[in-house]
């Protein structure tokens, strides 16, 4: 699997098929939608405002409608080539792997409505890791319950915690690689998906 190719295919499929939709609709991407389209931003770029009242605090920040557009020309695309082809992973394909490389299409792929799609076990997964988590710390508690306050008993408790936080978040982020990339390959597996590539 070749992830750099796999993302530039991703994206040009994902851009052509935002700018085909803006022409059907009469209304072409302007200039400043395409560079938009073409570098999203890794953050929202718009300022975030706050009134400052203690007793109501209220933050909000300024509509990006540049965004919002490019947004919903996705939906509009997404939904027209499902109607048109249901068996269609062309956009799965494209979701899965800008999620791989952590790319930013990935969130305006997930606003437009496109599904990843999730193996059966993955609630599973999530219960058994809470469960090892839980398990994990009696150790550590038992380590500091009823005993006198010494630091070095709270300073393993910390560590513990961390270590098993930062544990569990590599494992989770490890998992999460291998299902995008078997989703990945399951849309590649699609003989209509493969000759749209070609």
């Amino acid at each position: 699997m070749d992830r750099a190719a796999d993302m530039s295919a991703a994206l040009a499929f994902v851009i052509n098929r935002i700018e085909e939709q803006a022409m059907r609709l009469g209304q072409p991407l302007d200039e400043e939608q395409r560079f938009l389209l073409k570098n999203l931003p890794d953050h929202p770029d718009a300022p975030e405002f706050s009134t400052s009242d203690p007793e109501f605090p209220v933050s909000f920040s300024l509509r990006d409608v540049t965004y919002e557009r490019l947004c919903v020309l996705a939906k509009d695309a997404h939904r027209s080539d499902r109607e048109m082809n249901l068996g269609s992973h062309e956009w799965e394909f494209a979701l899965n792997v800008s999620k791989l490389n952590r790319h930013p299409m990935c969130w305006l792929l997930q606003w437009a409505g496109v599904k990843q799609r999730k193996p059966w076990w993955d609630r599973w997964l999530l219960i058994a890791a809470s469960l090892f988590f839980v398990v994990a710390n009696i150790p550590l508690m038992l380590l500091v319950i009823g005993k006198e306050r010494v630091w070095w008993r709270w300073a393993i408790v910390g560590a513990g915690y961390i270590g098993l936080l930062l544990f569990m978040r590599f494992v989770s982020r490890r998992i999460e690689d291998r299902q995008l990339e078997q989703n990945i390959e399951k849309c590649r597996g699609s003989s209509r998906f493969v000759a749209s590539l070609t």
